[in-house]
């Protein structure tokens, strides 16, 4: 849950950087860090299923395959609604926001889905997971 809460506080940063500065590459790496944060919320609570998982089924950014993954272990697994529809969205940003100079996502989106994911962070929290 650490290294999910330091995914959580750069992008928290990384908004209020490009309320400030205006440096759309700053947009770039918090949509990053929100993707990294919704990848291990997914991957964390499968460790913490006690379900048998393939270590190989996890070495994947793809949340969309994360998600039905969990999905088919069968356990009491959380994602937002939002996060399943928009997983493929956010999948991309896991390269995107990195390395495609292109790429460009509204700050309005990324402080939605940052609230989102700071709320599922609290909520997993709640249930013991650590």
């Amino acid at each position: 849950m650490g290294l999910i809460r330091a995914d959580l506080i750069m992008a928290k940063q990384g908004i209020e950087q490009y309320r400030n500065c205006n440096i759309k590459q700053i947009k770039n790496l918090v949509a990053y860090h929100l993707q990294q944060a919704a990848e291990k919320l997914i991957k964390i609570q499968i460790y913490q299923s006690g379900k048998d998982y393939d270590n190989r089924e996890l070495y994947v950014h793809n949340l969309t395959r994360l998600i039905n993954y969990a999905d088919q272990l069968d356990f009491d697994f959380s994602v937002p609604q939002p996060i399943r529809d928009n997983a493929l969205m956010i999948t991309d940003w896991e390269a995107s926001g990195r390395y495609d100079m292109h790429f460009s996502v509204r700050i309005t989106s990324l402080e939605n889905y940052y609230e989102k994911i700071e709320a599922w962070y609290q909520q997993i929290w709640k249930r013991g997971i650590r």
